[in-house]
């Protein structure tokens, strides 16, 4: 079977009783008005939004349909209006507003880059958001896990027993066993489908076998426009002028509905760029985030003028696609196709199907909404010996989630949602003092202390015309992680490699290395890539995190920013870097730059004055504080200078092939300035003193040639440790 069609027959199956039940939780402040409103609102989101993403958008594996979220506001909102006017249509002009506004915020915030902002969101909002979702929203269904019907509340099942089914009990336990079997025990993309064919099958059985009408909820209603029966010109017009009255009239109702509609809208955009990046971290793809915001922003305004509910893509759908194989956007048309189909299967017998098996299988799912960590993170927080020792992001997350909850329990989702925000803005506000980001700097002027051949050094002066090197200091948490990824992301597009500095971080949590993952997963070279992590004196927390997140991104580390630089060099260079071939000794001294602008017949009888010098890996080629002996030059291998600096060796330079190695000494004569040791096994070039002395005495044009090119040379090493002098800065 095609995995494309495979994966939309699955999400349009669980999507079908999704569409049904959000439409009627929404529109439930309405009574039974609302089921047969809901309905409508439910069916027509999944439709409307699955046909504009499948014919507009392009990212794959997405799914439009409404949500249990913006069914809450929806909800929220309803009642809010039923505090200014009962009469239905002005409702619903007034819902049909707030929902097309949405839509144009959706549009606005893709204008200012707000698409950005939500790929790094903090994790304390998502947590708080899934977690305050998942929990409400099986809430309001729970009376259809305990055989009551659908909506009722805690006060009416206990005035009113009549409203409980034992029947309805069974067979929900039954099919809630089912969908836990297959969501936590032994977890299945179908499990969805197989929990509700369970349910189906076994009202099916009772239809046959029970005598007369069974004791359990059915949907009891059949889609309906909620401005049908006002289709004509007269009542629409004077419901639009007595809706404009209201607006201007009634204190606060305009703030209303600018608010939902605001809420609305983070809401689709927070969950549709979720299920974007979910999808791009699975697939190794990369989405177009204005194409994907411009597609949802129409489908909601769309959405609004067809009185639907809200429609976002929800990564429960992509995710339950990709279990199954899916990685186009052309499983969302088959979803569009099969979801039709499937409600002209169903149409004779909408009304008749059994309301608790749609609604247990949705609270069950929004129960999965609670990430298993953050119960953990509450547990921990319970107890006061554990909750000194939890990180302040874990702490700060724990306060986020149960403010959100505790408000939205009192109030609505939509004033809980608010106060997360604000929670989350005051917390950014008062931390703002770690600054996170030092400096970016393109092109750099640094290099490693190394001596290099002089086709090295041109082709690394060409590669590092597109190196960034990133360098950070304070702290980098979700207060900060987001707008500092934002600019990352900008800045680092041109960037073919990079140096990432944490030596002057003091802390990193989840949520920033969240930040850099995706960075990274999103197009940024990461084979070009190293990262300086602080030294074991340089104390950092949360460093086990950062050292996760960049093993996972498969990033080289160092632990020192010269010694990144190098790596970084030798990457650039590729294997030119790394040979190591011996070259003959004329050819070796000509690379050295010591035979420029000599003619042939003086570099002949200079290279005879030379001796051959082999040196094994480890071993000291002169030590600090020795006496001059002579001149040498790296014929094969690499070299080390190090200075000692009271308890630790500092490495000075790193001499490649061409090198020229104790010059100095051999100009003024003094004991060695550091110790040199070979890195590799090393065969080397020896000018003795007395060689050069005897050239200085009998060939003095060959000597001042010999000269002017030391006198070039040292230049050079002042020149690149002024580079170097750049690292540690």
């Amino acid at each position: 079977m095609n995995t494309e069609f495979k994966a939309g027959a699955l999400v349009a199956f669980g999507g079908y009783a999704q569409a049904i039940v959000y439409g009627m939780l929404a529109f439930a402040p309405l009574g039974q008005a609302g089921l047969a409103y809901g309905i409508y609102a439910g069916l027509a989101s999944a439709f409307l939004g699955g046909l504009l993403g499948a014919l507009f958008g392009r990212a794959p594996v997405q799914f439009g349909g409404p949500r249990s979220s913006t069914a809450l506001i929806v909800a929220g909102s309803l009642l809010g209006f039923l505090q200014i006017t009962s009469n239905h249509s002005d409702l619903m002009l007034l819902l049909m507003l707030e929902i097309a506004l949405a839509g144009l915020l959706i549009a606005l915030a893709q204008q200012q880059g707000v698409g950005k902002l939500m790929q790094f969101l903090p994790a304390p909002v998502l947590i708080g958001m899934n977690t305050t979702l998942g929990l409400f929203s099986a809430y309001k269904l729970l009376p259809a896990m305990l055989g009551f019907a659908v909506y009722t509340t805690a006060l009416q099942a206990a005035s009113t027993p009549a409203l409980f089914s034992p029947m309805a009990l069974s067979v929900s336990a039954i099919t809630v066993a089912v969908l836990l079997y297959f969501r936590a025990i032994r977890p299945n993309p179908l499990g969805l489908v197989y929990g509700l064919a369970c349910g189906f099958a076994l009202h099916g059985v009772l239809l046959w076998a029970w005598p007369g009408t069974l004791p359990v909820q059915t949907v009891a209603a059949m889609p309906n426009h909620p401005l049908w029966q006002n289709l004509d010109t007269t009542s629409l017009v004077g419901s639009v002028q007595q809706v404009s009255a209201l607006l201007l009239g009634t204190p606060g109702l305009l703030l209303q509905v600018l608010v939902g509609a605001a809420v609305l809208a983070l809401l689709v955009v927070l969950e549709s760029m979720q299920s974007l990046l979910q999808v791009d971290q699975t697939l190794g793809t990369r989405h177009n985030t204005r194409r994907e915001l411009n597609t949802l922003a129409l489908a909601n305004v769309l959405c609004g003028l067809a009185l639907a509910l809200p429609s976002s893509n929800y990564f429960s759908r992509s995710n339950a696609a990709l279990g199954v194989g899916a990685q186009h956007r052309q499983s969302e048309a088959w979803y569009v196709g099969l979801l039709g189909l499937l409600l002209l299967l169903t149409w004779p017998i909408l009304a008749q199907l059994p309301l608790h098996i749609l609604a247990t299988a949705v609270a069950v799912s929004s129960l999965f909404l609670i990430q298993g960590n953050t119960l953990d993170l509450i547990r921990r927080f319970a107890a006061r010996s554990t909750r000194r020792k939890m990180a302040p992001t874990e702490r700060f997350t724990v306060w986020v989630v149960l403010s959100m909850v505790f408000v939205t329990g009192i109030s609505n989702l939509l004033i809980g949602t608010l106060v997360g925000v604000l929670f989350v803005a005051a917390y950014f506000l008062q931390q703002q003092s770690g600054s996170g980001l030092r400096s970016i700097e393109s092109k750099p002027a640094a290099r490693s202390r190394s001596m290099r051949p002089r086709a090295h050094r041109q082709q690394l002066d060409a590669a590092f015309e597109h190196l960034a090197w990133v360098r950070f200091e304070g702290n980098l948490f979700f207060g900060n992680a987001p707008a500092i990824a934002i600019r990352l992301q900008d800045e680092l597009a041109p960037a073919q490699s990079a140096v990432l500095d944490f030596t002057h971080l003091r802390y990193i949590d989840d949520t920033a290395c969240d930040c850099l993952e995706r960075l990274f997963k999103q197009g940024l070279p990461r084979t070009q890539t190293v990262a300086v992590l602080p030294t074991h004196e340089q104390a950092m927390g949360g460093e086990p995190l950062l050292h996760s997140c960049l093993a996972r991104l498969g990033i080289a580390t160092q632990g020192h920013i010269d010694d990144a630089f190098w790596h970084i060099e030798n990457l650039l260079l590729g294997q030119i870097a790394f040979d190591n071939m011996a070259y003959s000794a004329d050819s070796t001294l000509e690379n050295s730059h010591l035979c420029d602008h000599m003619s042939p017949a003086q570099k002949k009888a200079f290279c005879a004055h030379w001796l051959t010098k082999t040196l094994p890996a480890g071993q000291a080629l002169f030590t600090e504080g020795a006496e001059p002996c002579g001149l040498y030059v790296l014929r094969q291998g690499q070299l080390s200078a190090w200075h000692h600096t009271g308890h630790s060796n500092e490495r000075l330079m790193r001499f490649c092939p061409g090198s020229m190695v104790g010059e100095m000494a051999l100009i003024d004569r003094k004991p060695r300035s550091a110790t040199v040791r070979a890195d590799t096994d090393c065969t080397l070039l020896f000018l003795p003193i007395a060689q050069f002395d005897q050239l200085q005495e009998y060939q003095p044009e060959l000597s001042q040639i010999l000269q002017n090119n030391l006198a070039r040379e040292l230049a050079l090493r002042i020149r690149l440790a002024n580079q170097s002098l750049a690292l540690l800065q």
